[in-house]
């Protein structure tokens, strides 16, 4: 595989949400690994695992739904 080919499916998945794979849809951080995703994607992954499904990092507290503490 030459360079070109590398760097060019790279920028590909720096454009797509990690989890559904499509281009981003309303794309959010997560904290605290920064990492990017569409916020429907990491909405439902994080009320069912709350870590960053790249690094597995645990989410912050905010991203683990709506309301209160």
């Amino acid at each position: 595989m030459d360079c070109d080919c590398v760097e060019n499916m790279a920028t590909a998945l720096d454009s797509r949400c990690p989890i559904c794979l499509d281009s981003w849809d309303d794309a959010s951080y997560v904290l605290p690994c920064l990492h990017q995703f569409c916020f429907r994607c990491i909405q439902r992954w994080a009320e069912s695992k709350p870590e960053c499904p790249l690094s597995g990092v645990q989410l912050c507290r905010p991203w683990l739904g709506s309301g209160g503490p």
